[in-house]
Formats: C-alpha cells, structure tokens, sequence
C-alpha cells in the first residue's frame, strides 16, 4: 500500500510539472500505451503490445559516458504496479488482457520515483487487478 501511494503521489507530481497545452497531449499519447488500444492489436503478451504500438519504448539507449564501453547499451528497467519486475525480457510473462496501461518514464523522472541506476528509463505496467 505504501508503494501505491508513493507511486500516486510522485505521478501527481509529475503531471503537475506539465503544461497542459496540445504538445504535452501528443507527447502523452507517445508515452502511455491504454488497455483499449492494446485490445485493438494482437498482442499476447505485455512486449508484444508494446512491440506493435509503442516500439520505442524498447528503444536500447547508448552510454552516457564517454567511460563506458562503446558497445555497452542499456534498456528500461521494467516496473509492475510500482514494483521492480526485471528486465526487459519480463515484459513477456505478463499478459496483455491484464494490462491496464503501460507507460515510459524517461531516465530524469525515473530517477526521481526509483532511485539511481534507470539511465534508460523505466516502463512500468499497470495491471487490471
């Protein structure tokens, strides 16, 4: 239950952060796969739906430091209701009629709900329940 508050109150956050203009709508529609639109798809798992609609989510990110290995990439960390799920590889134990919404948070706003060590971002799913 902390979890989901925490989880709730740092969303509120965030969304209070943004403009409320034309541009922060479409970059929302980017950046939140709905339940109604992966029912629309053939998605059978949580990856496949986002393979189909959101494929940048899946996006492997570069080093960010000029200390890192060039052939190092690194990709979200996955999120289940608020929790650590695992890599990206996860995606696939979920299924997709249990969705309710999948999101991508970008590695700064990732930072700011989970901690260090999400410099590719986090996408996070939320189940039915």
């Amino acid at each position: 239950m902390k979890h989901v508050l925490l989880l709730a109150a740092a969303a509120l956050t965030l969304s209070a952060c943004g403009s409320s203009g034309e541009g922060s709508r479409a970059s929302m529609a980017k950046e939140v796969l709905l339940a109604d639109e992966i029912a629309q798809s053939s998605a059978v798992t949580a990856y496949d739906a986002v393979r189909l609609r959101r494929p940048g989510f899946l996006q492997t990110r570069g080093p960010k430091s000029m200390y890192a290995s060039s052939r190092s990439s690194v990709r979200p960390a996955i999120y289940l209701n608020g929790l650590y799920h695992g890599q990206l590889e996860t995606l696939n134990t979920i299924a997709a009629v249990e969705v309710q919404e999948i999101r991508y948070i970008d590695a700064k706003d990732a930072t700011l709900l989970y901690g260090t060590g999400h410099v590719a971002g986090v996408i996070m799913v939320i189940t039915k329940r």
